[in-house]
């Protein structure tokens, strides 16, 4: 807990109420959102179950100490994949958040929406009440710019919990060099990635949910901090180290299955399980891992894997789990300064206490975690054989869905492989990931205990487009590093391919490719009989199934081609507005 503070609400499952309204399963970076928003009406009972816990410690808020999904402890909970077959037969292990507010506690902080054309063409493939214009106003609604230009579509007269800004200079010498290389590749520079007006592709400037203070605004510190649940505790309840065995599924008066409660049990113990009725409706936000496994256990899914298992069929609906979809990423690394590097923190300690008396005092410094100053977004097909972005003022229209951007590059002050490296020098890498994979996996139960893990198959690179996306990604990296070190920036190889021939870069993804932790689209928004199976419909309603709704990444009909963040909090501020008015 913060120094001179009370005790978070925490509660376990044995103290609960014999009822409640509304029971969201899962306090990750959606969860939190919805809990706050329910239950702002005070005739309404809420409890938010989470399986892991609030760890509301300050190390938790500085931004360098929290930002790592790879951490040590309870805060991150781990999966692992099958072998990716595509990707030299590596095991991926599958990281998220486990603490409230989820993956917001542990992820790189960037506040990016999405272009519009995204949502425009969630529209045009027939989601009602989901293209940008609808969803803009549940962007802003609990966004607060510090940004002092930021435009008529920043936030900045909502709820205000959830700040927002840029850093104002550049900490490192490798990022104003890689703005300067884009523009000579046709790459413009982009001040506000998330105004329509923007264009769709070039460098564009990072936005962090980080406050005036220089703490991380996760969605737990934001939306679901101790003041607030306090404040609300007679109608708030939130119970962590729980997880959630199963959703009761019974058949309502007409005979069509409903929701009614869920059945519950410590994480920590083997005590009996819980049983907690829902009087409206039951929400599901585990993320799109969790979900399927949630739904699979409740007799929710695909048929005939669930009587393979003994579990009782409550509705057939194939799509639960499929359509599994992650932003593949593959880094190229050179050597650099070590002055011009994270690695300068790690073997440096004067310079980390010089970097820690900084933040502590003015608020600014690395311990801001200004890792990621700016990313690369481009179109793979309108890359020349030079990597020149060569495109007309329509191609880049930010609103149209033909120009969704299919590649991003993220220049790292740091080796970005996941391995032990030479730290005698400083690491740069460019992050090279696929914004539009055609490659679907899955999520599957593999037993009736909720205790044992679900088998993940991400199937990365299953396609050839995938394949070719990716190529045209590193050589449009090789690219910027050449006018690098045309500008006199000094680096060298390090992790590389071995040169831009088809084969080599082949070689070279299967050999570094990995997971970025974007995992979406296993409970996708989309009709039942969709060719893709859809789970919910355009209310985030599950097919067939009353009071049951699912809000989180799952539900995107794709993944987004961005970082998932900001898009999971406007879901969670979709579904509340869905449920506020039903």
């Amino acid at each position: 807990m913060w120094p001179f503070s009370t005790p978070y609400p925490e509660v376990a499952c044995q103290s609960l109420a014999k009822e409640y309204d509304y029971i969201i399963i899962g306090g990750g970076t959606t969860g939190c959102v919805l809990a706050n928003r329910l239950s702002s009406d005070p005739t309404v009972s809420v409890l938010l179950i989470e399986r892991g816990v609030a760890e509301n410690t300050w190390a938790s808020h500085v931004p360098l100490f929290s930002t790592d999904f790879d951490s040590v402890g309870d805060r991150t909970y781990r999966r692992n994949s099958l072998p990716q077959k595509y990707v030299g037969d590596k095991t991926q292990e599958l990281l998220s958040g486990n603490v409230l507010g989820g993956t917001s506690r542990i992820n790189s902080m960037l506040y990016t929406r999405g272009i519009a054309a995204e949502f425009n063409a969630w529209s045009a493939a027939g989601r009602k009440g989901w293209s940008y214009e609808e969803v803009l106003p549940l962007f802003k609604k609990s966004q607060r710019s510090l940004v002092s230009n930021a435009g008529p579509e920043s936030g900045r007269n909502g709820t205000c919990e959830w700040t927002t800004r840029t850093h104002d200079r550049a900490y490192f010498t490798s990022t104003t060099r890689v703005f300067e290389a884009g523009k000579k590749l046709g790459l413009p520079y982009i001040e506000d990635v998330n105004s329509s007006s923007s264009p769709a592709f070039g460098c564009a400037k990072s936005h962090f949910t980080l406050n005036e203070k220089g703490y991380r605004q996760s969605t737990f510190a934001t939306f679901l901090p101790a003041e607030l649940v306090h404040s609300r505790k007679t109608h708030l309840t939130v119970c962590t180290g729980t997880m959630t065995t199963k959703i009761e599924i019974k058949a309502g008066p007409d005979g069509s299955p409903r929701a009614e409660g869920v059945y519950l049990q410590p994480v920590s113990t083997r005590s009996p399980t819980y049983y907690v009725p829902a009087k409206r409706e039951v929400i599901l936000c585990c993320g799109p891992l969790g979900n399927p496994q949630v739904l699979q256990l409740s007799g929710i899914g695909p048929e005939d894997h669930l009587r393979s298992l003994g579990i009782p069929v409550m509705k057939n609906l194939p799509g639960v789990g499929c359509h599994l979809q992650d932003h593949i990423a593959v880094p190229i690394v050179y050597h650099v300064p070590m002055s011009d590097s994270l690695v300068n923190l790690e073997k440096r300690p004067l310079s980390f206490i010089r970097e820690f008396f900084e933040y502590m005092i003015f608020g600014t410094g690395l311990l801001l975690s200004p890792v990621l100053a700016l990313s690369v977004f481009a179109k793979s097909d309108l890359l020349d054989a030079q990597s020149h972005l060569r495109a007309s003022s329509q191609q880049t229209d930010a609103r149209d869905p033909e120009n969704l951007p299919d590649i991003e590059i993220m220049p790292i002050p740091y080796d970005c492989t996941g391995l032990p490296f030479d730290k005698t020098q400083g690491a740069f890498s460019f992050l090279n990931v696929a914004l539009r994979p055609q490659s679907t996996g899955t999520v599957r139960v593999m037993s009736s205990n909720p205790s044992e893990p679900v088998e993940c198959e991400l199937n990365s690179l299953s396609t050839p487009q995938d394949w070719k996306v990716m190529r045209a990604s590193l050589r449009l990296s090789l690219a910027l590093a050449k006018e690098l070190r045309a500008s006199g920036y000094p680096m060298t190889d390090s992790r590389v391919p071995a040169s831009e021939s088809d084969e080599d870069l082949d070689a070279h993804i299967k050999k570094w490719g990995r997971t970025t932790y974007h995992y979406s689209s296993t409970c996708r928004m989309a009709p039942e009989d969709d060719p893709a199976p859809g789970v919910v419909d355009d209310e985030l309603r599950v097919h067939g199934v009353y009071g049951l709704r699912i809000a989180d990444s799952s539900i995107f009909p794709k993944i987004i081609a961005t970082h998932l963040q900001a898009p999971s909090v406007m879901v969670g501020e979709k579904c509340a507005e869905l449920l506020q008015g039903s």
